[in-house]
């Protein structure tokens, strides 16, 4: 486990640092071009146009993961630096202006779009993987409606179990009081934005509240509750991070596209009205 996190640190490093040194050659060519007079904002626009497509090209390498073409994994550092980098090359390009005309205002908050969903894609990949591996196994967006409907079932058939041998209504009353609206499946936004943690932790409260009271045969049933909690959660969890994982690629990939067509409109445009030196 060290080891592998010792490679993962030094790759970064080095992927960092190579991403500096292109920046720098970057910044550094263009400010040659431009003291020689040279339309350096046309070769820094092809050059973007490049980058952008060679950045699309990764969506296409994962549709066809037979073809050998390096691996999965190279072509994703590639994807994340070079992003990086078409940020600053953007800068160049645009000489770090506000946009004027409707084609350049159009590209302007088509790049932002992107850029931003990447980052924010970034993030997401980097942080709800390791919090989904802590909430259990891993479980397909798909799925998961049928395992909390699976556990809603259990904890009722659980509960009716219990009332009739014990002949008590507590844990019956602390289903239907406090549990039941845990039990129901939530709507991904609910999942979200429905602070979680917080109703994981009023759930535990109100059965740690019924176990005063309660004889020991019932604390078995009351840990199985438990449990049953914490899987509710847990299902949530998976919910909602199995939504913002597939969500803002159908931000990120259509307005890739719409990007690239209206960048080669633009560079069309540019070859006929630029005139040449």
């Amino acid at each position: 486990m060290a080891v592998s996190i010792k490679f993962f640190v030094k790759r970064r490093l080095a992927n960092a640092a190579l991403l500096l040194v292109t920046g720098v050659l970057c910044v550094l060519l263009w400010r040659t071009l431009e003291a020689a007079l040279r339309p350096q904002a046309l070769y820094s626009g092809f050059a973007l146009l490049l980058l952008l497509l060679l950045l699309t090209a990764f969506n296409a390498r994962k549709k066809l993961p037979f073809l050998p073409l390096l691996r999965a994994s190279h072509w994703l550092q590639f994807h994340v630096y070079s992003g990086f980098l078409s940020v600053l090359l953007y800068g160049l390009h645009t000489e770090f202006r506000f946009p004027s005309g409707t084609l350049e205002i159009s590209l302007s908050l088509l790049f932002a779009i992107v850029a931003l969903s990447g980052f924010v894609g970034l993030y997401l990949s980097r942080s709800l993987p390791p919090l989904m591996a802590r909430s259990g196994e891993p479980l397909t967006y798909e799925a998961i409606p049928k395992f909390e409907f699976r556990l809603r079932r259990e904890v009722e058939d659980l509960v009716q179990t219990t009332e009739k041998s014990s002949g008590t209504s507590a844990v019956g009353d602390l289903y239907l009081q406090h549990l039941s609206a845990h039990f129901k499946p939530r709507s991904v936004w609910a999942s979200l934005l429905g602070k979680p943690k917080k109703m994981l932790s009023r759930a535990l409260e109100n059965i740690d509240k019924v176990q005063r009271y309660t004889g020991e045969d019932e604390h078995e049933v009351l840990e199985k509750l438990r449990a049953c909690v914490r899987q509710k959660h847990n299902l949530d969890i998976q919910k909602g991070s199995q939504f913002l994982l597939r969500g803002w690629l159908f931000v990120h990939i259509p307005f890739t596209y719409s990007l690239l067509i209206t960048s080669f409109a633009h560079a069309w445009i540019a070859l006929v009205y630029t005139p040449s030196r």
